[in-house]
């Protein structure tokens, strides 16, 4: 019998994990959904509910939902996504994103700034996916934003390529971690899952660009998002 080569033996541990993950995710579902259940049955009796009862009930929910939520962020780098492409204006991808997530910047006390290239031009891309890709960046500037800050976005089309520029003035990332905030599973914040970054390369190198980190400790961080014009190769 053939013994596995290096890239089989890792094909075949992600296979292992992701059905680990699967199994694991059906009983923490099952799990949820009983202690909403107990949660409603003791705000309903009272005489029972006890003051330390509660909150120990809301802390299990509260765990079982992160664990349930790294399950599936971990789910998503798993599997390789399906791409289904379509033509789209960039600019109008960006005006999408600025409408869904200017609220929750604004209850954060961030400003957002817009800067466009107007040249009309398309690219093919998957728009769920490349709008979870930028949200994934966009948020990881918020967190380093707890204070508020500003937060810009800004495009330009440079040769065959479009750019993407996700800026913001917050904490900064040191040098030494910079390298490994696109590895999954690297978090620099306590609870995160250190997912998020890692899908957004996944899905932009899909498309056949790349994404890259620039950033300042105290001063605040740039992500370069570059993906090939219409007639491109998107993929590897």
């Amino acid at each position: 019998m053939r013994e596995p080569k290096g890239d089989d033996r890792l094909a075949q541990w992600g296979a292992l994990a992701a059905g680990l993950a699967h199994e694991i995710k059906n009983p923490l579902s099952t799990m949820n959904i009983s202690l909403q259940l107990m949660l409603e049955d003791l705000s309903d009796r009272q005489q029972i509910a006890s003051a330390r009862l509660v909150p120990r009930v809301e802390m299990l929910i509260s765990e079982v939902q992160r664990l349930q939520r790294t399950l599936n962020e971990f789910l998503s780098l798993a599997r390789e996504p399906d791409l289904e492409l379509k033509e789209r204006d960039p600019n109008a991808l960006i005006e999408e994103i600025r409408v869904f997530i200017e609220p929750e910047l604004s209850r954060q006390s961030i400003d957002l700034v817009t800067q466009v290239d107007r040249a009309s031009r398309g690219l093919r891309v998957d728009p769920d996916l490349m709008r979870q890709a930028l949200l994934n960046i966009i948020r990881n500037g918020m967190q380093a934003m707890e204070d508020g800050g500003t937060l810009t976005l800004q495009t330009r089309w440079s040769d065959d390529t479009f750019v993407i520029e996700v800026i913001d003035t917050g904490d900064g990332v040191a040098d030494e971690i910079r390298d490994r905030i696109f590895d999954g599973f690297f978090g620099t914040r306590p609870g995160s899952t250190g997912i998020g970054l890692a899908i957004t390369r996944q899905i932009i190198q899909l498309h056949g660009g790349d994404v890259t980190c620039e950033s300042t400790v105290g001063v605040g961080t740039r992500f370069t998002v570059t993906l090939p014009v219409v007639g491109g190769e998107a993929g590897r």
